[in-house]
């Protein structure tokens, strides 16, 4: 504790002079880095790790593929309805957009899965 005071009133006394105050933060640095522990890492489980990647590729594909499957005919489906009436083209749109958000969902899934 009393080093932490004294420091304090070195740095308010001499706060002209910069190259002491440096040379107490390189000092303060160098001993952070040598005192600090080691600790290694363990290893990956690489089965968990491939089970994940499984699982959210899993996600994501049948995501995609239900979503290019709504694309497709809400979108042909919509587009034949705005050819014969153009006000519902808006809500042909957002239709579509609702299969869009599978996609979304499906890579958002992937993403949790991949970071539990």
């Amino acid at each position: 504790m009393y080093v932490y005071i004294e420091l304090y009133v070195i740095i308010f006394e001499s706060y002209m002079n910069r190259d002491r105050l440096m040379i107490i933060f390189l000092n303060m640095v160098i001993l952070l880095i040598l005192l600090s522990p080691v600790v290694y890492a363990a290893e990956a489980d690489t089965n968990a790790l491939v089970s994940k990647v499984f699982a959210a590729t899993i996600a994501f594909g049948v995501a995609v593929a239900a979503a290019g499957f709504t694309i497709s005919k809400a979108g042909s489906a919509g587009l034949a309805a705005s050819a014969e009436r153009p006000e519902v083209r808006t809500v042909a749109i957002i239709i579509a957009a609702f299969g869009e958000a599978l996609a979304i969902y499906g890579i958002a899934i992937a993403f949790f899965i991949l970071s539990a």
